[in-house]
């Protein structure tokens, strides 16, 4: 029987307002997870329109995600990400304008991709297993 993947859940989202271009909010959450794309509408305060647009991966397909993820951020950002872990869970923000222009860039505004990712059971939780990761990942040339 084969070792079930330390990730189970990755779900990301973002909110295309009524003044933005969904198309360029759909490629800046593409720039952060690759995979298949819902979309709902959704209404304002003010009645206007706001589009969510998510992005759901499992399992091993997580895990990949998720190693993407971390191999395209930079020491500082990656101890920013870190900030967002709790128990077993990590909660991170992406600037929505970096991350159409390609780069990924931990926020702490409104204008943002929400990422959550649910770990399974692993000895210190999401940082620490995060923290193994990154090392992995550097080790095999990632960064």
């Amino acid at each position: 029987m084969s070792r079930p993947c330390p990730v189970s859940l990755l779900h990301a989202r973002a909110y295309a307002h009524a003044t933005e271009d969904p198309e360029r909010v759909l490629r800046a959450l593409e720039n952060v997870v690759r995979g298949h794309y819902t979309v709902r509408d959704v209404r304002g305060h003010y009645g206007n329109v706001i589009r969510i647009i998510e992005v759901r991966a499992a399992d091993c397909e997580a895990l990949e995600a998720l190693k993407s993820i971390v191999s395209r951020l930079d020491d500082l950002e990656f101890q920013l990400l870190l900030l967002g872990a709790e128990g077993s869970r990590l909660y991170v923000r992406f600037d929505k304008q970096h991350a159409y222009r390609g780069a990924l860039r931990v926020s702490g505004g409104d204008d943002v991709i929400h990422v959550e990712v649910h770990c399974r059971s692993t000895a210190g939780g999401a940082r620490s297993f995060l923290a193994r990761l990154r090392e992995e990942l550097k080790g095999a040339g990632g960064q």
